[in-house]
C-alpha cells in the first residue's frame, strides 16, 4: 500500500522540478514605457528656436512650450506601486531542494506506516470473528389432535366418563386440562461454534423452548454442548475428539439435524429408545477414502436428555453405556450398522429399591439419495430396523410395559423386553420449491407379547419460500395396541395435524 502511494506522488513531485526549471529560465522583465526622468529633465532643443535676452543658464534647462497650447500629461510619470518580491525558486541545482523534498518523503512514509500500524490493530482486534460461527432455527407449530374414545386424554382405562365425549376438554389434577390443539413453539436452537485454529473447537447449542407443566420434561436448555479435538493423520484421515453433550452416534436418523427432516417428529421408536437424541460422555469420530467411509464411537452415561433425572443426576448406575456406528457411502446409496451395549436401571420410590440390568441394541440401515429426474428434484429412500433388549427408557410406556418391572425379590432378575423398531420413508423433491413425503414406522416394546405395537403412516408436505423459510405440513394416523402383559390391546387411535414454519439462518 505504501509503495502504490510513493509511486502515485512521483509524477507531482517530478512536476514541481519543472516548475522550479522554468521559473530559473525565465528573460528579465521589458522595461516600463515611461520615459526615464533624465530624458524628461533635458529635452533636446528645438529646430529654429531663439533663446531670449536674459534667460537663464545651459545649466538651468528651460521647459519647453506645448504646440497645442497646453500639455496633456505630465512629462514625470507617477511613482511605481510597490510590488511583492519574486518568491525564490530554488535552481535544479540547488542542495535545498533535495533535502525539503527528501523530507515531504519521509513524512509521507511515516504516515503510510502508521496508517498500516493502525489498520493492522483494527485487524487484529476482530480476527476471532473469523473463527466464530452462529448458526440456528425456530419451529413454530400449530398442533391439532383427535381421539378416539381409548386414545382420550378423558378416558380412565378405556372408558370415558358419562356425559364426556373423547374430544371434549375436561381438567386434569395437576392443574391443566385435556385439550390437544394449541399453539406451541416446537424447537428453537441457538448454536455456536467457535474454532480458534484448525485443530479446535467448541460447540455450545441451546434450546429454550419452556417445557411447562409440574415436571420439566427435559430438563435442560442445553443440548450439543461439547469441546472438540481434531487431528488430521493424513490427508484422507482425519480425526474429531469431543467431551461433553452431543447426540447418540447410533444411527442416521438420530444424527440428522432437525431442520433438515422433512418430518416434524423422528420415528415413534426412536423417540422411545433415545428420547432427546442427546447424552453426557467422550466420543471419537472419523473419516477415511475421501469421506465415504465414517465411523463414530461413544462412552455415555446412558442416562439422556428427555429422561426426568438427567437434570438432577446425569448417570444412576457407575456402569458406563459404549455404542459406536459406522456407515460407507457408496454415492447414490450407503449402509450403516450401529451396536448399543450398557446397564439400565429402574428404581422404586415407595420402598426404594433399585435394580440394574444389562441392554444392548443393533441397528441397520440403508439410504438411497439419487437425482432420477433432473426436472424434478433429488429423490431420498431411507430404511432402518433396530433390535434392542432393555433398551426402552419409559418416557411414553409405563413400568412393566416399556422399562422392565422391578422383580419381587430383589435379588432376582428382571424380566427382560425384546423391542423392535422399523421405519421406512419417502423423500420427493418437486422442483426447488416443493418436496412431499411418506413414513411408516412400526416400534413394539416388547416383542414377545402379540399384538402389542404402534403403526403410525405420516404423509408430509414442504414449501420451501426461500432458502431459510420454509412451511411443513404432516397428518399422521397411529394405531397404538401397546399394553400391560396379561390385557387385551388397546386399540387407540389417533388423528394428528400439525403445521410448522421453520426459520433458520
Amino acid at each position: 500500500m505504501r509503495n502504490r502511494l510513493l509511486l502515485a506522488l512521483l509524477p507531482l513531485s517530478l512536476l514541481s522540478l519543472a516548475a522550479g526549471r522554468a521559473g530559473a529560465q525565465q528573460p528579465a522583465p521589458a522595461p516600463p514605457p515611461w520615459p526615464s526622468p533624465r530624458a524628461a529633465a533635458d529635452p533636446a532643443p528645438l529646430p529654429g528656436a531663439a533663446t531670449a535676452a536674459g534667460a537663464t543658464s545651459a545649466a538651468t534647462p528651460q521647459t519647453p512650450t506645448s504646440t497645442s497650447g497646453s500639455a496633456l500629461m505630465p512629462l514625470t510619470p507617477p511613482p511605481a506601486e510597490p510590488t511583492a518580491a519574486p518568491t525564490a525558486v530554488p535552481s535544479v541545482t540547488d542542495p535545498n531542494r533535495d533535502i525539503t523534498i527528501d523530507n515531504r518523503f519521509k513524512m509521507l512514509e511515516a504516515r503510510l506506516a502508521k496508517d498500516e500500524e493502525l489498520e493492522k490493530e483494527q485487524a487484529e482486534s476482530i480476527r476471532w470473528l473469523r473463527h466464530f460461527k452462529v448458526t440456528g432455527f425456530v419451529q413454530p407449530q400449530f398442533l391439532w389432535q383427535v381421539y378416539n374414545a381409548a386414545s382420550s386424554p378423558n378416558s380412565n382405562g378405556g372408558t370415558l366418563p358419562n356425559g364426556i365425549s373423547a374430544n371434549d376438554i375436561t381438567a386434569k389434577t395437576d392443574g391443566t386440562t385435556t385439550n390437544g390443539t394449541f399453539f406451541r413453539l416446537r424447537r428453537a436452537r441457538l448454536k455456536t461454534e467457535f474454532m480458534p485454529s484448525k485443530h479446535a473447537r467448541f460447540v455450545f447449542e441451546i434450546d429454550p423452548t419452556p417445557a411447562g407443566g409440574p415436571t420439566s420434561g427435559t430438563g435442560t436448555i442445553a443440548r450439543n454442548v461439547e469441546a472438540v479435538g481434531i487431528v488430521e493423520w493424513t490427508r484422507d484421515f482425519v480425526a474429531e475428539y469431543g467431551v461433553g453433550i452431543f447426540k447418540v452416534p447410533f444411527s442416521y436418523e438420530i444424527l440428522q439435524s432437525d431442520a433438515d427432516r422433512p418430518f416434524i417428529e423422528r420415528s415413534w421408536g426412536v423417540q422411545n429408545l433415545f428420547p432427546g437424541e442427546f447424552d453426557t460422555g467422550a466420543r471419537a469420530s472419523a473419516k477415511a477414502l475421501h469421506g465415504k467411509l465414517s465411523g463414530q464411537f461413544a462412552i455415555v452415561n446412558g442416562q439422556a436428555i428427555g429422561e426426568k433425572t438427567f437434570a438432577v443426576i446425569p448417570d444412576l448406575n457407575r456402569g458406563k453405556d459404549v455404542l459406536g456406528r459406522i456407515n460407507y457411502d457408496f454415492g447414490a446409496a450407503d449402509v450403516g450398522l450401529g451396536l448399543y451395549y450398557g446397564q439400565g436401571q429402574i428404581t422404586d420410590t415407595t420402598a426404594l429399591k433399585f435394580k440394574q440390568f444389562p441392554r444392548a441394541a443393533g441397528q441397520l440401515e440403508a439410504a438411497l439419495h439419487h437425482t432420477f429426474v433432473k426436472s424434478l428434484g433429488a429423490t431420498k429412500a431411507f430404511g432402518e430396523i433396530i433390535l434392542g433388549h432393555n433398551m426402552d427408557r419409559g418416557t411414553k410406556y409405563g413400568a412393566g410395559i416399556g422399562l422392565p418391572a422391578m422383580p419381587a425379590n430383589i435379588g432376582d432378575d428382571v424380566n427382560g423386553k425384546d423391542e423392535r423398531s422399523l421405519s421406512l420413508r419417502v423423500e420427493q423433491d418437486l422442483s426447488r420449491w416443493v418436496t412431499f413425503g411418506a413414513r411408516y414406522d412400526f416400534y413394539s416394546p416388547d416383542t414377545a407379547q402379540a399384538n402389542n405395537a404402534r403403526d403410525t403412516y405420516s404423509f408430509v408436505a414442504v414449501v420451501h419460500f426461500t432458502r431459510g423459510l420454509q412451511l411443513m405440513t404432516e397428518i399422521d394416523h397411529a394405531i397404538d395396541n401397546v399394553h400391560a402383559p396379561g390385557k387385551t390391546p388397546t386399540s387407540k387411535q389417533l388423528e394428528t395435524v400439525s403445521s410448522v414454519l421453520q426459520a433458520r439462518f
